[in-house]
């Protein structure tokens, strides 16, 4: 293989990390924002009063 390749294979590989890591992040939060404020609180985190998930005050 020639260096120019390995790189394009690379930053390819890098992308395509990226977007699954993207797209199981949006499937996580889909399913945590079907929880009960009861059932947040239980695993660690709470609804802001806009409906927004908090994890140590802070928006995920």
């Amino acid at each position: 293989m020639n260096p120019t390749f390995q790189s394009i294979t690379a930053a390819t590989s890098g992308l395509a990390l990226k977007a699954s890591a993207v797209v199981e992040r949006r499937r996580m939060l889909r399913q945590v924002s079907r929880f009960s404020n009861h059932r947040l609180h239980d695993i660690g985190f709470e609804r802001d009063w806009d409906g927004s998930i908090l994890r140590n005050g802070r928006a995920i």
